[in-house]
């Protein structure tokens, strides 16, 4: 039987704010903005680059283009020098790979910054695919492909933002709510399962495979 876990990345393996919370800042004090206290920015993890100009700047495309990019030259600095995972991430995916899961990422993010990501904390070898927003620009239409892709009898999603749980939904597999992660209360309030920590995701998985394996 073919078992696969879907994996958000920021708020859900990746610790964000050690790496991100400082490339932000000083992408915005290159342009001249008063750089954005940390609550502020841990709020839009999850949400697609264009939300933080918006949120963040409130400015034009140009000014846009010029915020992402710095993002993305300072955080290939501030990721291998301060980026981390959760505590118990790494032993939680080496786990589901022994009880016979692929693992897979499905972010809002670009692949080139889930490659950086995976690959600067050491774990880029345990994923099977990595899958950015690149192409389709919804979180269900990227699910449902890795769903597709795969052939597993048993799909689960974990994420820690409203896109994960909705993409679940969408796709009738079950999900699993980060609490640990920066989702508001709400949002988890809807998922299947809740995880205060990823140790937890182990044994939640367990359970939901069982649930879902057919009877003899």
């Amino acid at each position: 039987m073919k078992k696969t876990v879907i994996f958000d990345l920021d708020g859900t393996l990746h610790f964000t704010e050690k790496a991100l919370v400082p490339a932000i800042q000083m992408a915005m004090a290159d342009l001249g903005y008063k750089p954005a206290d940390p609550a502020s920015i841990n709020a839009l993890y999850g949400e697609p680059l264009e939300v933080f100009c918006n949120k963040l700047l409130k400015c034009d495309d140009e000014t846009c283009l010029q915020f992402r990019n710095g993002i993305k030259k300072y955080q290939k600095i501030t990721l291998p020098e301060r980026g981390e995972l959760y505590t118990g991430t790494r032993k939680m995916l080496s786990d589901l790979k022994e009880m016979g899961f692929s693992l897979a990422i499905c972010s809002n993010a670009g692949l080139s910054y889930i490659e950086l990501v995976t690959g600067s904390l050491g774990i880029a070898d345990m994923f099977t695919l990595l899958e950015g927003r690149d192409g389709q620009p919804s979180k269900t239409d990227r699910v449902g492909s890795i769903i597709r892709s795969t052939g597993s009898s048993v799909t689960v999603m974990v994420g820690d933002r409203y896109h994960d749980i909705e993409a679940a939904a969408d796709n009738s597999i079950p999900s699993i709510g980060c609490l640990y992660g920066y989702g508001r209360a709400d949002e988890m309030q809807k998922a299947d399962y809740a995880a205060n920590s990823p140790a937890e995701i182990v044994n939640i998985i367990g359970k939901i495979t069982k649930e879902l394996q057919p009877l003899p």
